[in-house]
């Protein structure tokens, strides 16, 4: 998905966007921006200016690149931070400070663009003022379908983060005036079941209106792939068990259909699995919905924030993003067996050795390199030797991140990458489809297909080949484990945990690393240790509340209709 604006649109950008489309004040999206600058009717004259204030929308999707200090995948069972400064992930942890009269466990480490309900609810209202300000116009009725199509589905991406955070939510289709609107501008807050109704039909609408294309194709707009792709990432979290107790068969099938239909749109995927994530894989057929970048000025800070601490004597990163053992426990051996299957040829020992490609592509363990240099964790090795007492910002689970590191970059140097970030590509729409279809129906040819072909991609032989014949509840865990494996780190663990709602349990656990000791014969011991230090906070998920965030107080506080709605626990 395109980010990128040359200067000279910027400029004019800033001139027509800053006063017509601007939120208000940090939380208060209810406020009416000054509109006086630039009137509706000079923004929306001609095709060129309208499409300028699109671009405004688009820019909302979330910078997740420059995400800072930490991923949000360390909100989950896949990762720690290799510091004890930070905010977000501890209070996560803990959740001894999320409420809904603070915030600041947001902004630290810039979860604010992804997760925060103001935040939110601004993109909303600016996907409002676009198809208000076209729907209005004289532009050509052929634009008018095109584009606020597309900000239909921009609205939706951001309803249903909303939705998959916080439940039912307030349905705004215009941009509301308090002026004009009076108390009309207070909206009831809708269920949950009607919020889902409302994501649906729109994404449906929005994808009819949208031309079939696939990958680039789309000139980094959306297209009907990013519609019905969002639509059956939509129904599947309706399906799954956290919001389908009664298991409703119809439910999966609804979200299978829609996967499957994204799948005869072209699509294909990229033939190198960590290339892919890197500027060299930018030109792709696999990426459905994502943001470019246009150069290094504005590109990836993960490789400061997120690397390993050094390459060589060259300090690179404060280790924001350091692999537990549950996460590397679940990558296959290269024979496509899981390494607790009798055969696979693990070595517990040796525990490294004969690994799926997507391990040593993903997971920097002791051994594995990174810009040419070996990565060694061992107790006593050297500057990125496992902390066990969590006193440096070095890993305390022996493990950095490897996936989507550009290793050529041996310094600190925040922005130094264009690579593209996926919300969602083409390997997440064959997994979903599978597990959707296998829920459906159970574990038919068509779920083994779509899970072969990421294997084939992996390099690892097909499930088809190495697991015939599996029950429906054996094909969900080998679904759920090829879904950690292929999507880590890509900010989908934490969805995934509260929809198979098993968060209660995954989150109430100890995480844990691999202390590595020389054996004094130049080779080393390993033990599986408990990588949170003492002292540190430790998982505590209630399942009674936790499911969802609490709604912020001010939000509550500046909207009568929703008095007394906040969630459960809060």
């Amino acid at each position: 998905m395109k980010s990128i604006i040359n200067n000279r649109r910027l400029l004019i950008q800033a001139v027509v966007c800053v006063f017509l489309l601007a939120g208000c004040k940090k939380d208060d999206f209810l406020e009416v921006p000054n509109t006086g600058a630039v009137s509706s009717e000079t923004a929306f004259a001609t095709e060129a200016a309208a499409d300028l204030v699109l671009n405004d929308v688009y820019s909302n999707l979330p910078d997740l690149n420059n995400f800072i200090f930490e991923p949000f995948d360390s909100w989950t069972d896949d990762l720690m931070t290799g510091f004890n400064w930070n905010i977000s992930s501890q209070v996560a942890r803990s959740k001894a400070n999320i409420n809904s009269n603070s915030e600041l466990w947001y902004t630290w480490s810039g979860a604010s663009m992804w997760l925060e309900w103001g935040t939110l609810y601004k993109k909303v209202r600016k996907c409002n003022v676009f198809i208000q300000g076209v729907e209005n116009s004289a532009l050509p009725d052929t634009y008018k379908g095109r584009k606020i199509a597309e900000a239909r589905t921009l609205r939706a991406f951001f309803y249903q983060q909303l939705w998959t955070l916080y439940g039912g939510v307030p349905i705004i289709t215009k941009p509301d005036n308090k002026n004009t609107d009076g108390d009309a501008i207070f909206h009831p807050r809708a269920t949950f079941d009607e919020t889902f109704t409302f994501l649906q039909t729109e994404l449906a609408e929005a994808a009819a209106a949208l031309p079939d294309n696939s990958g680039n194709n789309g000139q980094g707009k959306i297209t009907k792939g990013a519609a019905l792709t969002i639509k059956g990432w939509v129904e599947l979290y309706y399906a799954s068990p956290l919001n389908n107790p009664g298991n409703d068969a119809a439910r999966w099938a609804t979200a299978a259909a829609t996967n499957k239909q994204v799948m005869q749109l072209g699509y294909s995927l990229y033939p190198k699995y960590d290339e892919f994530f890197l500027t060299t894989g930018n030109g792709n057929n696999e990426g459905i919905l994502y943001r470019e970048y246009l150069t290094v000025k504005q590109g990836s800070n993960i490789i400061g924030y997120q690397g390993p601490n050094y390459v060589g004597t060259n300090w690179l990163s404060w280790g924001g993003s350091t692999p537990t053992q549950e996460l590397v426990d679940d990558y296959a051996m290269a024979n496509g067996k899981v390494i607790s299957d009798a055969g696979s040829g693990y070595n517990a020992q040796n525990p490294y050795a004969n690994r799926e490609p997507r391990f040593r592509q993903s997971i920097l363990y002791n051994g594995n390199t990174f810009n040419g240099t070996v990565f060694l964790s061992a107790v006593g090795s050297g500057n990125n030797a496992i902390d066990l007492a969590d006193a440096t910002d070095n890993t305390n689970t022996g493990y950095c991140t490897k996936k989507r590191m550009d290793t050529t970059v041996n310094i600190f140097q925040g922005g130094a990458s264009a690579q593209n970030y996926y919300y969602f590509r083409y390997a997440e729409v064959l997994l979903n489809y599978a597990e959707a279809q296998n829920e459906a129906v159970g574990p038919d040819a068509s779920v083994y297909a779509a899970i072969d072909e990421i294997r084939t991609r992996a390099g690892i032989p097909t499930l088809t080949a190495v697991y015939p014949g599996l029950t429906k509840d054996q094909m969900r865990t080998m679904i759920r484990r090829e879904r950690r494996v292929e999507l880590a780190f890509e900010g989908k663990r934490y969805f995934d945990l509260l929809r198979w709602k098993i968060a209660e349990v995954n989150l109430n656990k100890v995480m844990h690393g691999m202390e590595i000791t020389s054996n004094g014969s130049g080779g080393y011991n390993y033990k599986v240790i408990n990588a949170v230090p003492s002292g540190a906070p430790q998982w505590s998920f209630d399942k009674n509340k936790n499911y969802l965030l609490p709604i912020p107080l001010n939000a509550l506080g500046q909207n009568p209709a929703m008095k007394d709605h906040q969630n459960p626990g809060y």
